[in-house]
């Protein structure tokens, strides 16, 4: 028995006027060549977006700001909080008398 090539099982069923078979015309194929191509793509992929980290990995360390520059902006909160409304020395909201705070919600007329 002799081995046939897709090509002539194609060329036969061209040539003869009958409908090929679809394992013999497709376009993919397999075998060391193609999983070399891959591996090298894969590889070459990986080295580029690792000198692209190495290069960029400075720049983005600057942007986080040291523990010194952290501390500073921390004591913007270390003030004691004070309520924005009437409360009892034990912190419960308070009815204030009518009339002696200005009502912070009212609508303003030019």
């Amino acid at each position: 028995m002799s081995h046939e090539s897709p090509h002539d099982q194609v060329a036969d069923a061209v040539h003869e006027g009958r409908p090929v078979e679809a394992q013999y015309v497709r376009q993919g194929r397999s075998g060391v060549r193609i999983l070399l191509l891959l591996v090298v793509s894969a590889g070459a992929a990986a080295v580029l977006l690792l000198g692209l980290w190495l290069v960029t990995n400075g720049s983005f360390a600057a942007l986080e700001p040291s523990s010194d520059e952290k501390a500073v902006e921390a004591q913007a909160f270390d003030a004691p909080v004070t309520a924005d409304a009437p409360t009892t020395s034990t912190g419960e909201p308070a009815t204030p008398p009518a009339g002696t705070t200005p009502n912070v919600n009212a609508t303003t007329t030019p």
